[in-house]
């Protein structure tokens, strides 16, 4: 069964260390190990859309801090957590009804249900730091949440926005643009992005056994793509999934519509890289947003659950940090992804235009047809 690419990036992360403003991608590239590194990006994201980053730098001990901050704030009372929701005005806070795909505990089916019922799931996020260079809201956290909550989730930001300059360099490189700080340009990333940081919390699940055998699947968070550039996902455990669309399987797709999903490792010192709308659009489909989900992964079969034919899967946590950029930057395919065989695709828009549409779509307020 195919994988996603497993990359160690650290001839990628020795670049940010060493500075590269102002010297062009062919320079860089006549490092042999950076440039083994920068095909394998290349073609994770031509093929999959999604890859694994090893020896990426970040320091253990703010992941840590993070993680339990973030166990810490879901174990907490109801109305604690539900003091900062997610509304129109503010699309951060607490949320526990977002609308991905199919019901959990029931047979999935082929066909996307017309009214998707909500994710076995609840999150919180927060926004950039600076509103007035982002245009987005100030930080909330709830009043009565403990102390180390809110600089445990600040820190993990920062060091995801260092990470997200690392990933930004490859990928640069990658799509051969005239220097490895392309994206990180003013009018592009730095001073004024649009990222946002979520802790995700997925419930213990207790069900009934549905009949069917091995196809059914308990999905907690339903398929859909991403909307930003990418995401930078750090996971607890097995249970996301990502389906491999025809191009990615040498033209083969599968009868039942269902053995195209792959799983995607759980590596403990990883993080899972996955492409976003945004990103396929302004490569002009050359790389590509893909389809994933999480579905809940059975803590085994022992006496009490064949007793009672109860299906039981343990607590998962995530953190995602998804990657947009700043709202005005102007998304047009680049001119390294369009030929005469690959023509434009794409008019251009502004990513904050983007980035509403797509955020409007996932809470359920608006259906693309």
């Amino acid at each position: 069964m195919r994988s996603i690419p497993v990359i160690d990036i650290s001839p990628l992360v020795r670049l940010g260390k060493n500075g590269n403003a102002g010297v062009s991608s062919s320079q860089h590239l006549q490092d042999e190990q950076l440039n083994s590194v920068i095909d394998q990006i290349s073609h994770a994201c031509e093929s999959f859309g999604f890859f694994a980053v090893t020896n990426h730098g970040v320091d253990p001990d703010i992941i840590t801090s993070a993680w339990d901050a973030s166990k810490n704030y879901f174990d907490l009372e109801p109305a604690i957590k539900e003091s900062v929701p997610m509304r129109s005005s503010y699309p951060y806070g607490y949320e526990s009804h977002e609308s991905l795909g199919t019901q959990i505990c029931t047979k999935e089916t082929t066909k996307a249900s017309s009214a998707p019922s909500p994710d076995s799931k609840e999150t919180f996020s927060i926004g950039p730091i600076d509103p007035a260079k982002s245009g987005m809201p100030s930080r909330m956290f709830p009043r009565d949440a403990p102390a180390t909550f809110a600089p445990a989730m600040e820190n993990y930001f920062t060091i995801m926005e260092n990470l997200a300059r690392i990933l930004f360099r490859g990928l640069a490189l990658a799509l051969q643009l005239d220097d490895a700080s392309w994206f990180l340009r003013e009018g592009h990333f730095d001073e004024g992005h649009q990222c946002a940081l979520r802790i995700l919390n997925y419930p213990e699940l207790r069900c009934n056994k549905e009949e069917g055998g091995s196809k059914d699947v308990r999905i907690r968070a339903g398929a859909h793509t991403d909307y930003g550039a990418m995401t930078i996902l750090k996971s607890g455990g097995p249970g996301l999934q990502l389906q491999l669309s025809s191009r990615t399987t040498n033209g083969e797709t599968s009868d039942d519509g269902l053995s195209s999903w792959i799983d995607v490792p759980h590596l403990s010192d990883s993080f899972v890289i996955n492409l976003g709308d945004l990103m396929q659009r302004w490569t002009n489909d050359r790389w590509r947003s893909t389809l994933h989900r999480v579905i809940a992964v059975s803590d085994g079969n022992g006496p009490d659950q064949e007793e009672n034919d109860v299906f039981q899967s343990s607590r998962r946590q995530s953190i995602a940090f998804f990657v947009n950029m700043k709202g005005n930057a102007t998304i047009v395919p680049f001119d390294s992804c369009v030929d005469n065989e690959h023509p434009s695709r794409y008019d251009s828009i502004k990513a904050s235009d983007h980035l509403i549409q797509r955020h409007a779509q996932s809470m359920g307020t608006s259906r693309e047809p």
